[in-house]
């Protein structure tokens, strides 16, 4: 999440901005909050009241976590391809798996931050080449989460 300070006509307001989707954001401005819908060339489509946050189904229970790479990818080293964490917060749900095909905006990992769930979708069609993440992890700001490939 990402707070401003906007001064208009003297007035101060506190803008608060999180990252639902590669096109969707929540937007908290003076308490009110807003969800925005970019449309396809980038600009501000649609704003709408958010409704109240949609409680997300349990993970299924594995009986040995995946185990996570010693260390990141060639290219991950690089920046390249990565999903970053737009804010800090904890994992709790990874959707795609290393293999899956993903198209711009789906859900590739579930992060709360703030007691709101926050989808991180693919910033653009690939497939997802690595997660780096486990449930339950804490992350920091702009931490990698996940890898994609080129399809």
């Amino acid at each position: 999440m990402r707070r401003y300070q906007l001064t208009i006509n003297g007035k101060t307001y506190t803008v608060d901005i999180a990252e639902v989707s590669s096109d969707r954001f929540a937007v908290q401005l003076d308490g009110r909050e807003f969800e925005v819908q970019l449309n396809e060339s980038g600009e501000i489509g649609e704003i709408a009241p958010r409704a109240a946050p949609v409680a997300l189904p349990a993970p299924p229970v594995a009986p040995v976590a995946p185990p996570l790479p010693a260390a990141l990818p060639p290219a991950a080293a690089a920046g390249d391809n990565l999903i970053r964490a737009p804010m800090p917060g904890t994992i709790l749900q990874i959707v795609a798996q290393p293999g899956a095909k993903v198209k711009r905006g789906q859900p590739i990992i579930v992060l709360e931050a703030m007691k709101m769930n926050n989808s991180i979708g693919a910033p653009r069609d690939g497939v997802v080449a690595a997660i780096l993440v486990k449930t339950g992890q804490s992350v920091g700001y702009g931490e990698p989460l996940a890898q994609l490939a080129e399809e």
